[in-house]
């Protein structure tokens, strides 16, 4: 029963989370990472991913017509291309794999773009699953500070931020080309 009330808790405060830009979700991560065994820890996480990515869609859809008011209120999102009819999907994986931040105004951008809920939810959640098992690890692995698993996850999130800034430097490049 506990573990279920502390799981209701995080999933709780990932949809407070949803709300702010200043808050980071990895710190939401670790804490499911330090309080569930690590299969139950990453369900809950990739549960509260969703919620924490429901929202701001939900808000931007309602929005719909606010798109260019969402972009001149934060220009970051002007770098962001409208994402196109034909693989929106493939778009809200990749901006979600390459950690594009704010996610929560990504998460507005693409909802007031109207890419549909289906290309935005699978999308968004298989682009996050990386991060959120390295942050979830990383998590598991702060009982044991400098122990082999702490280096372990933290490698992997080094190596994450590596793959996002490469993956972000081929992206602006492939645009500029066309």
């Amino acid at each position: 029963v506990c573990l279920l009330l502390a799981a209701a808790f995080l999933l709780a405060l990932y949809g407070v989370k949803s709300l702010s830009v200043a808050f980071p979700l990895s710190a939401l991560e670790a804490a499911g990472g330090m309080l569930f065994p690590f299969p139950a820890a990453l369900a809950v996480n990739l549960c509260g991913v969703a919620v924490a990515q429901t929202v701001p869609y939900l808000l931007g859809r309602r929005e719909q017509g606010g798109l260019t008011a969402l972009v001149e209120g934060h220009p970051r999102l002007a770098v962001l291309e409208r994402p196109g009819s034909a693989r929106p999907g493939r778009t809200v994986f990749l901006l979600r794999l390459a950690g594009a931040s704010p996610g929560d105004l990504v998460s507005m951008y693409l909802g007031a773009a109207g890419v549909s809920w289906r290309a935005y939810f699978t999308g968004g959640l298989l682009g996050s699953l990386p991060r959120v098992a390295s942050a979830t690890l990383l998590g598991a692995a702060l009982w044991d500070v400098g122990g082999p698993s702490f280096w372990i996850s933290t490698g992997v999130g080094a190596a994450l931020t590596a793959l996002s800034a490469a993956l972000m430097v081929l992206l602006a490049a492939r645009r500029k080309k066309a």
